[in-house]
């Protein structure tokens, strides 16, 4: 594979299905809307789909990756906008009272909605974020909260009926489209018992019991056949399963039901996102990777101790690498995956070893594990990165991440900076004192839980207090419009790194946000990231 491969190559980032007519959103020249096959043109990024019936569907649009989304109709192939203002509004839904969706309208979080002609009415009842919702025409269903999430159930006049509260846990909605299992039932995940787990709730009786559980996290389910289908997280190969393993690797999301098939969108090592359905056999619908051909390294999973905690790891190599790279995820709740990524892969093909670590707070191996890192960031999740240099076993290792990973990034090469040979943070955040009053505002909720007021802490966690010990090269990359983590973060390490006379490669994306979707721009950051490291390493 040659960097100009990226631009043949289209992941599938989202689809609806509504009787056997597909919609999907694609990352072409940017992410685009494609309609059984066709371009449909649409000022901005395209980022979700949803089917009304087989002639109009809703579309969201983020304009310029500032997260202040709009939502379009597409109606037999003529576009509209039905809701365009100051707002982020997505997850739409059609209702006889108006439009169904979540908003950050009262600037202070994001709450479920009922929008008609401009006016928004409140529906959902915590102060917390809402994460999604589910509708099957009289009940909606929603979770709110961060990691203490409730289930509420409610109808279209607000009026609640439920809420499932049990205490030091998560209740997340299964599965957004369909979580139905009957006029009045219901399923959805819970972490009481440490690992996410499938229960079912009976909304008349007022009473859960659970249908599923593992060994692993279940991350989402989906009524199927008069049973259950469900991804299960076996250490980053999200493996689906209905009666029997249909997909046993690769990154599998976002399961929809239509007719006799199960549809699901599944990445792996060695191709990128596609669309697949699954009847009696599995069918691929797309194909991200054209003529896409390269030598594609499958990770392995590999465990290692960090200060007397158990982590486990992602590792690539092909063999007798004498250089490595620490590849951080970002999150900090999220996992390293076993889908196709071009940066590992290029940095695998010019002759270094890759790893991965899912450092504690991780998503993946159960509640107490995702909290390990509360109220102590770049702390012991620091030290799990740190370790997994002696799983390298290399001499020469640089460290690249993205978002909480160039956190980290920045983290390690101003705490620990005799150890690298080379540094590349993507949209990082630097400061914790200036990056909790500028994220967007669900973000400073967030922080606020996770992360804690304590200032001298925060301080000694903010890199951007350390920068005269970075002693490696270091190349900066962030979005013009990025409401998450800022590029004036990525400026306040530039203008102190000038200061002390010292080099500093960085670039600022034009009209992109929290990560880069024209196309031109992704591989760019993907080409300076693996040179950068190349040749400084």
């Amino acid at each position: 594979m040659k960097y100009e491969d990226l631009f043949k190559i289209k992941p599938v980032l989202d689809y609806d299905v509504y009787n056997g007519k597909i919609a999907t959103i694609i990352r072409d020249e940017k992410p685009l809307l494609y309609v059984d096959g066709s371009k449909v043109q649409l000022d901005g990024y395209a980022e979700e789909v949803n089917w009304i019936n087989r002639n109009k569907m809703f579309v969201t649009v983020d304009p310029n990756g500032s997260e202040t989304r709009k939502i379009y109709l597409y109606e037999n192939g003529k576009i509209e906008k039905v809701v365009d203002n100051e707002f982020d509004n997505f997850s739409p839904y059609e209702t006889k009272e108006g439009i169904l969706l979540i908003s950050n309208y009262d600037k202070k979080t994001l709450h479920l909605y009922l929008y008609n002609e401009g006016k928004y009415i409140k529906l959902s009842k915590d102060e917390g974020p809402v994460n999604n919702y589910c509708f099957n025409g009289k009940y909606i269903v929603y979770s709110t909260g961060i990691y203490d999430n409730n289930i509420h159930v409610t109808d279209l006049s607000g009026n609640e009926i439920h809420v499932i509260n049990i205490p030091n846990s998560e209740q997340e909605i299964a599965n957004e489209n369909y979580c139905f299992t009957s006029n009045s039932s219901f399923i959805f995940l819970s972490n009481h018992d440490d690992l996410f787990k499938v229960y079912e709730f009976d909304i008349l009786k007022g009473e859960m019991r659970k249908i599923r559980e593992s060994n692993y996290e279940i991350f989402e389910a989906i009524p199927y056949k008069g049973s259950i289908a469900y991804i299960e997280d076996r250490r980053g190969n999200f493996v689906l399963i209905h009666e029997k393993e249909i997909v046993d690797e690769g990154f599998t999301r976002s399961l929809k039901v239509d007719g006799d098939y199960l549809y699901f969108i599944n990445s792996k090592h060695d191709r990128s996102a596609d669309l697949y359905r699954y009847g009696k056999e599995i069918e691929r619908l797309t194909d991200s990777m054209a003529d896409v051909i390269g030598d594609f390294i499958k990770p392995r999973v590999v465990s290692y101790d960090s200060n007397g905690v158990k982590i486990y790891a992602l590792l690539y190599e092909k063999g007798d690498e004498d250089k490595g790279v620490v590849y951080i995820h970002g999150g900090p709740d999220w996992e390293c995956v076993n889908n196709f990524n071009p940066e590992i892969q290029f940095l695998v093909d010019k002759g270094f070893k890759v790893i991965c670590p899912n450092y504690r707070g991780s998503i993946g191996y159960g509640r107490k594990f995702n909290h390990l890192n509360d109220k102590d960031p770049g702390g012991g999740e620091l030290l799990d990165v740190i370790n997994s240099v002696k799983v390298l076993g290399v001499k020469k290792i640089a460290i690249t991440g993205a978002s909480y990973g160039g956190y980290l990034t920045m983290m390690a090469i101003t705490k620990f900076p005799d150890l690298w040979c080379s540094a590349v943070a993507v949209v990082p955040f630097v400061n914790w004192l200036t990056e909790k009053k500028l994220e967007r505002e669900v973000l400073q909720q967030y922080d606020e839980i996770k992360v804690g007021n304590d200032e001298n802490l925060l301080r000694d966690r903010s890199p951007i207090f350390f920068i005269e010990r970075i002693k490696t090269s270091l190349l900066l990359l962030a979005g013009e419009n990025d409401p998450r983590c800022p590029a004036e973060e990525t400026l306040q390490v530039v203008n102190e790194l000038k200061k002390l006379g010292r080099e500093v490669k960085y670039k600022i994306y034009k009209d992109e946000g929290h990560g880069f979707a024209k196309i031109e721009n992704y591989v760019d950051s993907i080409k300076e990231t693996v040179e950068f490291i190349i040749s400084h390493c």
